[in-house]
């Protein structure tokens, strides 16, 4: 007899534990003994030869049995250390001596080393048993204690080392934060057209307005996708001051007076808000893991919470610290520059740059295994490469005993990989979008200070021992682009009077960088090359300067052949142009004149020619349109592509058999509107000739009651008209042609 939920049952197999699972009904329908209960139970489960063998008799009352037993199988005084050496029986006593004089000082103990029988040598692991709890609770300061190079102590408790022994082999995973699903972030890149996202920020009425737009040509303008419409219905407001978007596109960033809100999805659901007063600037990390944000404090007022960095899935601040005293690039922000897989976050002094590992907050190790920074003479800047942790660091020349210095350093090994040194010169550097080359723009100057002339250093780091070419260019240089993912840059030039302006183009080769064409501007304002994310093609602009004079907005839209020959493919002017920006396709291009925030001076002189402008990226137009108050016109960006190159270099090649299906919806897509607008046109005109019959039969009526008519008939009748007809031939022109 052992419980209301267990039967024994003895038969010539011997005693057998019968589970008999019995509930509340079943018990009250057997509410006089075990007997019966147990009896039926086994002929249900077909044991009714086991049923036989049950005792004769009435059995007991259910109302008299005993409470079942309960176990504590729990070992509170049992400890696991495991992790030690697998020794053999010869060695075995002197391990258990240096194991009692470490864990003895915890108590009075029994140890039990097992054996593996087929190796001879222990398992690696030891059962010590202590005579009350509280000892084995203090023995576990032997946790991670490091008994040689090999070995480090794993300390758990009896209990502990059942649950992880009974653990499934497969790990699942347990979320111990709050987050949210992204499963649905990504969904506009499947929409059906092919569409592009714009986000506009501008005032209509003195509201401000957030709008989320389709680019579809189709609909010959942009489509509202989302423009806070159930922020406006529930009485709130969508964003206080500024918008961006993070660099993959997978959320938008509202700025609002206690911190910063992120919104994906397709309907723009508030994933997140990240609390920080008076927020001025942010900066995603490029996987969209963190968000570092910065409230605008001057390094001098040093609060250590200027700068806070948050994780955007969970929420979690992971980092506040104050403003850095230097920017890597000069202004105000940003003062942290992120590595391409956003792994590492480094700042700079003026003789040190710090780069801190993003999964501990801490700075990288050096040989030593000590966290330290990177240390330079006089440093003036650095930056990250697009694609690889590489730093590339420039340092300045001084007491002519330290010539200036580019240095590329590989993280987080800290080798050196590269180093140029230089003197008598200033120098920028331009790194390529894939990270294959950088350029080292060097201008030369004499000893007064004049400049010479300018060589563009391009240094090819993805080749053994990086290799470098050098292209001297004796006129001024006013810009240096390089080609979206491509082997080509140009370069804008002019002479020392500012005059002749000119664009060189350059290719590197295998062997040597070579010039591949010139081409004589029409105009001294033009002051940047824009190239398409993808390369070949680009725009030539006059662009505003922030702060700086109005621009003429004079635009080339240009591209290069297969066999680098130049194409001007449309001139154009969007005056005052203050911003061009290509989509992520490399289709279309916005060319925008935004004004500052309300906040920054000087806005007011855009505010009359405010509004921005769609081209094909052969330059045809396709919008435009007049806003008298626009901050922010952007597209959204794309995610890597998941594509490999060899795919992405097939689709290339064979454009136009992969273009046929979309050519195809396009042609749908046009047919559609050209039957929408038939229709519409019918209908008007339907509506339009139902007015005329209603007014020419009202006019009949009227004429009839008041005798027109009949005076019209009776005037015509008294006159003589005569009808002639008169026919006239005109030769419009002659051609003539050769038929052979």
């Amino acid at each position: 007899r052992h419980s209301s939920h267990f039967c024994v049952c003895r038969g010539w197999g011997g005693a057998r534990l019968v589970e008999s699972k019995v509930s509340p009904e079943i018990m009250s329908d057997y509410d006089e003994s075990v007997h019966d209960l147990a009896k039926d139970l086994l002929v249900e489960d077909g044991e009714k030869d086991i049923a036989d063998y049950l005792s004769e008799g009435e059995g007991d009352d259910f109302n008299k049995l005993e409470p079942p037993s309960s176990l504590d199988e729990s070992f509170p005084n049992t400890v696991v250390v495991g992790n030690l050496p697998k020794v053999g029986e010869a060695k075995t006593a002197k391990l258990m001596g240096v194991l009692n004089k470490l864990i003895d000082k915890f108590g009075p103990n029994e140890k039990h080393m097992p054996t593996n029988p087929e190796t001879n040598e222990t398992y690696g692991f030891v059962i010590v048993t202590f005579e009350d709890g509280e000892c084995a609770a203090a023995a576990k300061q032997l946790n991670g204690m490091q008994l040689d190079k090999a070995h480090c102590f794993k300390v758990k408790s009896m209990d502990e080392f059942n649950e992880i022994a009974d653990r499934p082999d497969e790990f699942i995973p347990q979320r111990t934060l709050n987050s949210f699903s992204r499963h649905d972030f990504r969904t506009w890149l499947s929409d059906k057209k092919c569409r592009e996202q714009i986000l506009l920020r501008y005032t209509k009425a003195n509201v401000a307005e957030t709008e989320i737009y389709w680019h579809d040509t189709m609909a010959g303008g942009p489509v509202l996708c989302y423009g806070g419409e159930a922020q406006k219905a529930a009485g709130k407001v969508w964003c206080d001051w500024r918008v961006l978007w993070s660099p993959q596109g997978s959320y938008v960033a509202t700025f609002h007076q206690q911190g910063i809100a992120l919104w994906a999805g397709p309907d723009f659901e508030k994933k997140v808000r990240l609390p920080m007063n008076n927020v001025q600037e942010i900066d995603f990390s490029p996987n969209e893991e963190f968000v570092l944000m910065w409230n605008g404090s001057h390094p001098s007022s040093n609060p250590d919470t200027a700068v806070a960095i948050f994780h955007i899935l969970t929420g979690r601040c992971v980092r506040k610290c104050r403003t850095p005293m230097v920017t890597p690039g000069g202004g105000d922000f940003p003062h942290f520059l992120w590595s391409s897989d956003g792994k590492y976050l480094a700042e700079m002094t003026d003789s040190r740059i710090l780069v801190r590992d993003t999964e501990t907050w801490e700075l990288i190790k050096d040989a030593e295994g000590k966290g330290a920074p990177l240390k330079f003479n006089n440093l003036s800047t650095f930056q990250w490469s697009p694609k690889g942790n590489v730093l590339a660091a420039w340092t300045l020349e001084k007491d002519n005993s330290h010539p200036a210095r580019l240095v590329l350093v590989e993280i987080p090994s800290r080798a050196e990989l590269a180093s140029r040194s230089r003197t008598q010169c200033e120098a920028v550097m331009h790194w390529q979008s894939e990270g294959d080359y950088l350029c080292l723009q060097v201008t030369k100057l004499s000893k007064t200070g004049k400049r010479v002339s300018t060589n563009m250093e391009i240094l090819r780091t993805r080749e053994k021992q990086i290799p470098v070419d050098v292209v001297t260019v004796e006129d001024v240089v006013k810009g240096f682009f390089w080609e979206g993912q491509g082997k080509r840059f140009s370069v804008l030039t002019a002479d020392e009077l500012g005059h002749k302006p000119r664009l060189l183009i350059y290719v590197l080769g295998p062997e040597k960088c070579e010039l591949i064409c010139t081409f004589d501007l029409p105009s001294n304002s033009f002051n940047e090359v824009i190239w398409a994310p993808e390369g070949q093609y680009f725009v030539i602009a006059s662009k505003s300067a922030a702060g700086g004079a109005s621009s003429s907005g004079d635009l080339l839209f240009a591209g290069l052949t297969v066999d680098n020959k130049l194409e001007i493919l449309h001139k154009d002017e969007h005056y005052m142009l203050t911003d061009v920006n290509w989509d992520p396709s490399s289709r279309y291009i916005i060319t925008a004149v935004t004004q500052p925030f309300s906040t920054d001076q000087g806005g007011y002189k855009y505010s009359m020619e405010a509004g921005y402008a769609l081209w094909t990226f052969q330059g045809r137009n396709l919008y435009r349109e007049q806003k008298e108050k626009l901050f922010q016109v952007t597209w959204r960006p794309h995610p890597p592509s998941l594509l490999p190159p060899k795919k992405e270099i097939d689709i290339r090649k064979n454009i136009k058999q992969h273009s046929k299906k979309y050519d195809a919806l396009d042609e749908q897509s046009k047919e559609t509107a050209r039957s929408a607008f038939r229709r519409e046109r019918e209908e008007k005109t339907r509506s339009f000739k139902l007015v005329l019959d209603r007014l020419a039969d009202w006019k009949a009526e009227k004429e009839e009651e008041n005798g027109w008519r009949k005076a019209q008939d009776a005037f015509n009748e008294n006159q003589e008209w005569t009808q002639e007809e008169e026919k006239t031939e005109e030769q419009l022109g002659v051609t003539e042609e050769l038929i052979s």
